[in-house]
């Protein structure tokens, strides 16, 4: 690191001093607790965080109230946004004053407001869990972090500000045109300190599109880390980014209202390795709310156990995936798909998995693709190219994925625009998310 890396970092670590170690307090927790996974007494404590979580939360808010004489975790209900949206007074811990907390709202990708609560030390929580994973990814404080996502366009990047002393360089999802790729592809060859990428898949999907476009080698800029966030890796990022920065990125698992949930194992592609310090996963059936079979597709349903401002008991995030369990007992997730609305479902109402759409890749090259069920047996794929494709081999076998009684259209478009959230979807489900 330069030495101006290494004074951000001390800063970093300086100002924490003064506010109590709050956050490297966190940082070791979370680094015993999932470093010792194994361990009994690591289980009790994290079962602890569990217990402790519950009994604040039915002896504190007017939701959970009714829940007292519970035996264990399974005697809660599932919740989701539209409930705590809904009744948020009442998810709304008595013990902590709203004043003193920090309110997080997101769109989502439903583009619905949501809010929820969050204390102090659960802001520091987050904090830690950042900074580890970030460190298991090859990033570490004081590097420069290339940040690709919707920023505001009232920010300020000056010696005063918060990203001049954390070494943020903010890169909006909606400036990377060409020419704003070509800059910063420059930015980044021209210093030779290390840096990360932190961003939407989408965006490191145009950075490789605009790289493969000018015939590019690999670029000399010393990236250490790549950590793709809020949309799943793909086969083409991973390779392009490997091929053009010389590092594997790596996929995150977050959201706002709550935090890292899980995060790619760098070492082993596809191992989501559970954030069990900070959060109690479990994976549901797609429409009981029941676990579902180890291996099998499922929603993801999270139990925060340092939100005391806001207790989130089996939280639906909307999301699905696929738990499994290695050869010592502990559980990951081996598969992160996206929404559940999403979800692409075959003429006999059995889902399809996701990556089918990319099947689409071997029938041309495309600047962007999408997957759209818009009926019960009606589907259509948008595909933003310069060549025609192959029609009727690619219509024969997305038969075979959907049915040989799907109704498929090819449409050829010039564009398919980002979401108000700025990530794109490369499947959507226009059907079933109006049932």
């Amino acid at each position: 690191m330069s030495l101006l890396q290494v004074f951000r970092r001390k800063v970093f670590w300086f100002f924490d001093i003064l506010h109590g170690n709050d956050i490297k307090k966190h940082y070791k927790d979370i680094k015993e607790l999932i470093e010792t996974s194994g361990d009994q007494s690591t289980k009790n404590r994290k079962d602890n965080y569990l217990q402790q979580i519950l009994q604040h939360a039915v002896s504190t808010t007017w939701f959970y109230q009714k829940y007292t004489n519970y035996n264990s975790i399974s005697d809660f209900p599932v919740i989701n946004k539209n409930m705590i949206r809904d009744n948020f007074e009442e998810f709304r811990s008595s013990k902590h004053e709203v004043n003193k907390c920090t309110l997080i709202s997101t769109s989502g990708s439903t583009g619905a407001p949501f809010s929820v609560l969050q204390n102090k030390s659960k802001r520091f929580r987050n904090t830690g869990d950042n900074l580890y994973f970030s460190k298991r990814s090859g990033y570490e404080i004081g590097q420069k972090l290339i940040y690709i996502k919707i920023w505001p366009d009232n920010y300020k990047y000056t010696i005063f500000s918060k990203f001049w002393w954390q070494n943020i360089v903010p890169q909006s999802v909606f400036k990377l045109d060409d020419n704003n790729i070509a800059n910063l592809i420059k930015k980044l060859e021209e210093d030779p300190n290390k840096k990360s990428f932190l961003g939407y898949t989408s965006a490191f999907e145009k950075i490789c599109k605009y790289l493969d476009k000018i015939n590019s080698g690999p670029i000399s800029s010393n990236v250490v880390s790549i950590i793709a966030m809020s949309e799943g890796l793909n086969d083409y990022v991973r390779s392009g980014m490997k091929k053009y920065f010389g590092v594997a990125p790596v996929s995150r698992y977050s959201n706002n209202e709550n935090g890292i949930i899980a995060h790619e194992d760098r070492s082993v592609t596809s191992k989501f390795i559970i954030n069990a310090a900070s959060y109690y996963v479990e994976v549901f059936d797609i429409d009981n709310d029941v676990p579902a079979h180890p291996g099998k597709i499922g929603r993801i349903i999270v139990t925060d156990l340092h939100n005391y401002a806001m207790p989130m008991i089996r939280y639906d995030t909307g999301d699905i995936g696929i738990m499994e369990m290695d050869a010592t007992g502990v559980s990951y997730l081996s598969s992160i798909g996206g929404r559940k609305l999403d979800l692409i479902y075959n003429t006999k109402g059995e889902i399809v998995p996701s990556h089918v759409s990319y099947k689409l890749c071997k029938y041309g090259d495309y600047k962007q693709f999408q997957l759209v069920q818009y009926g019960e047996k009606d589907y259509l794929i948008k595909l933003n190219t310069d060549k025609k494709v192959d029609e009727i081999k690619m219509l024969e076998e997305y038969k075979e994925y959907f049915g040989k009684d799907a109704n498929i259209r090819i449409e050829y478009v010039d564009e398919i625009p980002l979401l108000s959230s700025g990530k794109r979807k490369e499947v959507a489900n226009t059907y079933h998310s109006q049932l």
